[in-house]
């Protein structure tokens, strides 16, 4: 798992040097920023970007997208990230990379994982402001009672994801034998 880039409020962030879209199945377009070092953010709606003109997307971000949409398992390993957030935010960020395709954890098994058992709200903040969701995926952490939980880009758009990767739900309850609690 590449955390290239991965940065704590660096001083000297590098500069955004290319946007544009990606047309996802059941989603539609998503919006993509990057930098020289790694993709900055992947959102639902237009990125504010200083650059007028889009881009095409990059073949190391589409390639992996394409590969996830067509519903083929894809853990976004070698995709380059340039995550900017708080050391808190970046450890829940690298947690979620952990998680694996079709698999879900509760934002409580997370904060153990990261090592503060207690941050559970925390770690929904984190998951909440998550710059690069499906490649950080968010959309794969649950409340402790199975259900979905909340999901910054609309809970449609996390069911979507999670029924691409296999996850079953019965009444919006993920269902036995996907969630995996540390």
């Amino acid at each position: 798992m590449s955390t290239e880039g991965t940065t704590a409020n660096r001083p000297h962030q590098a500069p955004v040097t290319g946007w544009g879209t990606f047309e996802a199945r059941g989603l539609g377009t998503l919006w993509l920023a990057w930098t020289d070092v790694g993709l900055l953010e992947l959102s639902f709606e237009r990125v504010n970007s200083e650059l007028a003109d889009p881009h095409p997307v990059p073949a190391v971000y589409a390639e992996p997208l394409a590969r996830y949409f067509a519903a083929e398992p894809e853990d976004f390993a070698d995709v380059p990230l340039d995550l900017r957030g708080t050391d808190f935010q970046l450890r829940v960020w690298n947690a979620l990379r952990k998680i694996p395709w079709g698999q879900v954890r509760t934002y409580g098994g997370i904060a153990q994982e990261i090592q503060s058992p207690r941050a559970m709200r925390a770690v929904g903040q984190a998951n909440h402001v998550n710059p690069i969701p499906v490649i950080v995926p968010c959309h794969r952490v649950v409340e402790a009672g199975h259900h979905l939980g909340g999901y910054g880009g609309g809970l449609e758009r996390k069911q979507v994801l999670l029924e691409l990767e296999g996850v079953r739900f019965h009444e919006g309850v993920v269902q036995p034998g996907q969630l995996e609690l540390f």
